[in-house]
């Protein structure tokens, strides 16, 4: 017996061709047969759950990016049965597909469900990657936008400067995610009214994306009206003015005079010139947006 696995081996170590493979398996017929077999059978699960488990996830982040939520939460919640079954107990690919089912959640108000879920994906995370890492402060900013949306802003502030924190070290102080962090505690502070603590968040937040950007890049236009407003709320109205201006030449300069997003700013202006007694030049910029919307409704 030991002369014949001996023989087997040593012939299948000198195999070159599918040729010789044939052979060896007419010569030795069902053991080698069998032993195929085994190791495929061990191998073909644990491949095909995880593709699955794979399929299923790039499916819910489609369906959430088409806004299809409904939809999302379904397959979310089957990527997460595959994973729990595919994958060990504190796999990141778990914490994956918690995050996300999370974010579905979040969609329909289902606080209640989604926060465990932030939290169990959390706790994942800090113990594969360290306390310190974007995937830890990824989830540390849906945790606050899950607390924003509850109009819970001390929780949500608590989360976001967290987050903010550890993206500064991770990332670097100029990166996108900073900016749009940045972006979120002057949405916060700005939601509260507090306008004199939400500018120098817009503030930064331009900065950086001014220089990771560039300063044509029709997302600064957008933080650049954001701030306008904030100043026309101040009473600080010639700043106010010229971000304005200034992003309605970016927005210009980058999609033509009939964009919708045009239609949107040129309201904002008119508001800002009804509240500051220049009646004229609004009335003339509600018709102005009047008309980029019915060229996009015929």
């Amino acid at each position: 017996m030991d002369f014949f696995y001996k023989n087997m081996i040593k012939e299948i170590g000198e195999m070159v061709t599918f040729v010789d493979c044939l052979k060896l398996l007419c010569r030795y017929g069902v053991k080698v047969f069998f032993i195929s077999v085994l190791f495929g059978a061990c191998a073909l699960p644990a491949y095909t759950q995880e593709n699955a488990w794979k399929e299923l996830y790039g499916e819910a982040v489609s369906l959430l990016q088409k806004k299809r939520y409904a939809d999302g939460i379904k397959t979310g919640e089957e990527a997460l049965k595959a994973a729990k079954k595919t994958f060990s107990a504190n796999d990141v690919r778990i914490a994956d597909s918690m995050n996300l089912l999370g974010i579905l959640y979040r969609t329909y108000g289902r606080y209640t469900e989604a926060e465990p879920l932030f939290n169990q994906a959390l706790s994942i995370y800090k113990e594969s990657y360290g306390a310190t890492n974007p995937n830890v402060a990824d989830v540390l900013q849906e945790i606050a936008e899950m607390f924003f949306l509850q109009d819970k802003y001390a929780k949500a502030e608590s989360f976001y400067k967290e987050s903010l924190g550890m993206y500064e070290q991770t990332l670097g102080p100029d990166h996108p995610a900073v900016a749009s962090v940045l972006t979120r505690l002057g949405e916060l502070y700005q939601d509260q009214k507090k306008y004199a603590e939400a500018i120098p968040f817009y503030k930064k937040a331009l900065v950086i994306e001014e220089k990771t950007l560039g300063s044509d890049h029709p997302d600064i236009a957008s933080a650049m009206s954001n701030l306008a407003t904030l100043y026309y709320y101040q009473g600080e109205n010639v700043t106010a003015e010229n971000l304005y201006k200034q992003a309605l030449g970016i927005y210009e300069k980058g999609y033509g005079k009939d964009h919708p997003l045009i239609a949107t700013l040129l309201e904002k202006m008119a508001e800002f010139y009804e509240g500051t007694g220049r009646k004229k030049e609004a009335k003339q910029l509600i018709e102005q947006a009047k008309k980029i919307y019915s060229n996009y409704e015929k």
